[in-house]
């Protein structure tokens, strides 16, 4: 199935994106032109379409936005506005051309009203013999109650959980409650074959999945769950300070006005809930304005992979120039970034930096000398490299605080921040649930298809690096499941020929 899916994609690529067309080609003497596409600010996002054309030819250019920042649209050299669609077909004209794709440093998400902590997910992964099947399994916090049941088939009875790393039994009852550990755990539901055992319970219920997002302004008791039809779960949107919570919306539609409220799942494959928030600052001076921060820090959202070399700016939003600053960064230990290879922006000359270790996470910096401009821009880049080894498919927090800015008539003053993170993926892992199976190639070849999933997770399916998602990266995905593999029955022959 998946081979056809490739196929059919490569297809798909060869009509759409190589502008190939037998029917109408060049002109005699008229030598294909270049069209250079470029990106603007460089790590906002990357961009399909580079190549050289024959004048007339369609183009098909998409852009892809990376985590933090917003696409605004095409622009030809002298700035006209082409398309504000990240998927624009372009028509080549004479000559040599240059298109850029811009975007806005745009953070989704304000301020959290409490520093987050770092958060732990561990695979449990449920598995069975022949004559039944088992449900659980999933990516959990330590420490987590999960209900696994089994259930088995015809002329089939349970006989026990089995943890697969000890082989000892866990539990002889088929339903139980297992409490999830700080590692990653394999656990199998085990059947007899007995034709003469008595009707089995009925297979298990459908279940199906209930999200709540929240948008700018607040946060959602939990972000997606798996819920039979036909229970009910309960929804409960947090405003942040500032803020005042305006509805709940089910797939775009106002459903209601209730911060917390009882759902009951219907059978919809996605029920889709949107947490809005309304600025209201309180400011009694200006009821019905908003009154915007005179300064602010920004530290971004970033997808990486085992083995990549990140580049992690911090962004300054200023109303007014500003001179002297300090202020105090805390990064995972597993995270900690080359301190010898910090950058200052274009827009930030003139400064010496210098920085005091305060224990093994944080680190107080100081900027002296210089003067940042009024408006928004990188301040600070940092290069971090992510060891092979490190645990994927966690959130590893990167936070911000103790910031003082003096302004340009000296005045002392703090700034507003928001703390960023790095998410950490197995390369090829498509879907984020540390494992790379064929149902990430699935979702890469639905990509470019143009069926993308909300779970899809670009930087973790891009396994090659380059500049978009293409039919090279579905095939990357099968290759990893196939090395995978192969090392797992190269390991098995090995333990199998030593018994040491």
């Amino acid at each position: 199935m998946l081979l056809a899916l490739l196929a059919s994609s490569i297809g798909v690529q060869a009509q759409v994106g190589s502008g190939f067309n037998p029917s109408d080609p060049p002109e005699p003497g008229q030598p294909p032109m270049k069209l250079e596409v470029k990106v603007v600010p460089a790590e906002a996002g990357s961009v399909s379409g580079t190549g050289r054309y024959a004048e007339g030819t369609a183009v098909n250019l998409y852009a892809y936005v990376n985590t933090g920042f917003r696409f605004t649209g095409w622009t030809n050299k002298a700035g006209d506005v082409l398309s504000t669609s990240t998927n624009f077909t372009y028509t080549k004209l004479a000559g040599h051309e240059q298109l850029t794709a811009n975007y806005v440093f745009d953070p989704s998400n304000p301020q959290e009203p409490v520093e987050p902590s770092m958060i732990m997910y561990y695979q449990l992964q449920v598995n069975c013999t022949e004559g039944g099947s088992a449900y659980g399994g999933g990516r959990y916090l330590a420490n987590t109650n999960v209900t696994l049941t089994a259930y088995p088939e015809d002329k089939f009875e349970f006989v026990a959980w089995i943890d697969d790393a000890t082989g000892e039994t866990i539990s002889e009852n088929s339903s139980f409650t297992y409490t999830t550990t700080a590692k990653h755990r394999s656990v199998t539901a085990r059947f007899h074959f007995n034709p003469d055992s008595p009707a089995e319970p009925p297979v298990p219920d459908e279940k199906r999945w209930v999200r709540a997002i929240a948008i700018e302004g607040g946060t959602t008791n939990f972000a997606s769950e798996r819920v039979i039809v036909g229970r009910s779960i309960t929804l409960t949107a947090y405003a942040n300070d500032g803020y005042d919570f305006e509805g709940w919306y089910l797939n775009g539609e106002e459903y209601t006005k209730l911060s917390s409220f009882s759902y009951t799942v219907t059978d919809s494959y996605y029920q889709d809930f949107e947490a809005r928030f309304t600025f209201n600052p309180r400011d009694p001076s200006e009821p019905g304005s908003p009154t915007p921060r005179r300064h602010e820090f920004y530290l971004m959202n970033k997808v990486t992979k085992p083995g990549a070399t990140v580049k992690f700016p911090i962004y300054l939003t200023s109303i007014k120039p500003l001179t002297d600053m300090t202020f105090q960064l805390e990064f995972p230990e597993v995270l900690t970034p080359d301190f010898t290879k910090v950058e200052m922006s274009e827009k930030a000359v003139g400064y010496s930096i210098s920085y005091s270790q305060q224990d093994a996470r944080n680190y107080v910096f100081t900027l002296t000398g210089g003067t940042v401009p009024a408006g928004n821009a990188a301040l600070l880049v940092f290069t971090i490299n992510v060891s092979e080894d490190i645990i994927t498919a966690l959130d590893y927090p990167v936070l911000i605080n103790l910031v003082e800015v003096t302004e340009e008539d000296g005045t002392v003053v703090t700034a507003g921040t928001r703390n960023g993170r790095l998410s950490v993926y197995k390369n090829g892992d498509a879907n984020g649930d540390d494992v790379v199976s064929i149902y990430d190639a699935v979702l890469v070849v639905d990509n470019i298809l143009g069926h993308p999933s909300d779970e899809f997770i670009q930087e973790a399916a891009n396994v090659n690096d380059d500049e978009g998602i293409s039919i090279i990266d579905a095939v990357g995905v099968v290759d990893i499941i196939l090395d995978d593999t192969s090392g797992s029955r190269t390991q098995q022959t090995t333990n199998e020929a030593d018994p040491d």
